[in-house]
């Protein structure tokens, strides 16, 4: 089957997501929603009682999409939950003879942009669940973002003051730092996810993880020392305020050049998946003459 089928595409995909929703692998979101606790709601909301003012409810979730400790923690945890993608078992092998091989490779790349959703969906709840009441929901920054550091010096170095930087409210509004952070980790996890399919179709599936895992350890410590090289990694990439610095409104790296760094990896990558699919024998074809 030659010819790609986009309703059968996104029947595979909706099905494989929902039992991607069901694996027990889920309950690692616990795990990652205690990290976003303690790495981002807990230290602005100490900061916010010192103050005795509230936080906008958006703030610790863009606290924690810019949070060095988090953006090491959020991809991993994305890693331990979709390590198995795309799933392999019996009824795939039956399900990519029975939809043919191209619109098999569509339905996972929809149910990857789908399971990076769902993910991040977890990831804003979290962040938002201890604030949203507390809070206050608008389209400008807290006091407490904006002048803690100002007000209380001798807290300005603690861990919640350095969590939201100038480096991002002094050249984005809220609305714009959220969208620009959930849109940039989001194409971050879909490259990691791709880097998956990819490997996945060569037949080294655990090699993939291991490449995944390794462009996460990797990009993390490069931003740590805030090496000229971070940028080549996608880490760097994703993390908004790493793209400027504290006052001047030259860019450290412009915005659009990473927007061009994800695109062109991304686009390789699903072209070169989509060549090797119809080439590699690797476990489709033994499936197929099992038919």
């Amino acid at each position: 089957m030659n010819k790609v089928n986009a309703k059968t595409a996104l029947l595979c995909a909706r099905t494989d997501f929902g039992k991607w929703l069901c694996s027990p692998r889920m309950i690692i979101l616990a795990a990652l929603s205690v990290f976003v606790f303690v790495f981002a709601v807990k230290p602005l909301c100490e900061n916010a009682e010192i103050m005795g003012k509230p936080l906008n409810a958006l703030e610790p979730y863009i606290a924690a999409l810019n949070s060095g400790s988090l953006l090491l923690i959020i991809p991993l945890g994305f890693l331990a939950v979709s390590s198995d993608f795309p799933v392999i078992d019996a009824s795939a092998m039956f399900g990519i003879i029975r939809t043919g091989r191209k619109s098999w490779l569509l339905g996972q790349l929809v149910n990857l942009l789908m399971m990076c959703a769902g993910y991040l969906a977890a990831v804003f709840v979290s962040s938002t669940f201890f604030t949203a009441f507390s809070g206050f929901w608008g389209t400008k920054w807290s006091e407490v973002a904006l002048n803690f550091s100002v007000e209380y010096p001798k807290y300005s170095q603690n861990f919640g003051a350095l969590l939201l930087p100038q480096n991002l409210y002094n050249h984005l509004s809220l609305p714009e730092a959220a969208a620009w952070s959930t849109l940039f980790v989001y194409v971050y996890l879909f490259l990691l996810g791709i880097i998956l399919l990819f490997f996945t179709i060569l037949g080294k599936k655990t090699a993939g993880v291991v490449v995944c895992g390794g462009i996460i350890a990797a990009g993390s410590a490069l931003c740590s020392i805030k090496s000229e090289l971070m940028w080549a990694l996608p880490m760097s990439n994703s993390v908004v305020w790493l793209h400027f610095t504290e006052f001047r409104r030259k860019p450290v790296y412009p915005i659009w050049c990473s927007w061009i760094y994800f695109a062109v990896i991304i686009i390789v990558l699903i072209v070169l998946c989509s060549i090797m699919i119809r080439k590699s024998d690797c476990f489709i074809s033994s499936a197929e003459a099992r038919q």
